[in-house]
């Protein structure tokens, strides 16, 4: 897996984020090896790239990060700077998400699982069947010490960075 991040142009409006996501894909996909680094964009707004390069953006008001997974068959990305509102804890986590992953109730770890969930719902954009399109589907579990997100009979491998800033989780998924 390949990583870029790109500064996103002050004052940080939509089309600069936008931007800075389409170069940072961009230079994911060169990094990547892939033969073709334009970028073009689905209807979803996910970056469209050439067949065996999978990817993903997410970009802030101030930084952009692109992941490319060559060969995988999904792979997802998200950068959270702020904390979600406490309350939707219920919305965005099921009870054994809650016991397992967030027993202190504490803002960052929400944070860092609200991340997490949806670089998986990104990763496994192709299992509409499973998860309806609706991103709190997607269930997190540890398996041997490891995160991983389910829709369906899918799975992806999540990784996880957290930083009194932000949250950032990268998913790929585990079939090809």
């Amino acid at each position: 897996m390949v990583l870029a991040s790109v500064p996103v142009a002050p004052p940080g409006t939509g089309a600069a984020q936008h931007r800075a996501g389409r170069d940072a894909v961009g230079a994911a996909l060169r990094r990547a090896g892939s033969p073709m680094t334009t970028v073009g964009r689905a209807y979803s707004g996910a970056p469209v790239c050439p067949a065996g390069f999978p990817a993903s953006v997410t970009h802030s008001t101030a930084l952009a990060v692109a992941a490319v997974a060559p060969g995988a068959r999904g792979v997802g990305v998200d950068l959270e700077p702020r904390c979600p509102d406490l309350r939707l804890h219920r919305f965005l986590l099921d009870e054994r998400e809650r016991a397992e992953l967030w027993p202190d109730g504490d803002p960052p770890g929400l944070r860092r699982l609200f991340a997490a969930k949806e670089a998986a719902f990104k990763a496994l954009s192709e299992c509409v069947d499973a998860h309806g399109g609706l991103f709190w589907r997607v269930r997190l579990g540890l398996r041997e010490g490891r995160l991983w997100a389910r829709a369906g009979d899918r799975y992806a491998l999540v990784g996880e960075l957290t930083a009194p800033a932000f949250a950032l989780a990268v998913a790929v998924t585990a079939d090809p």
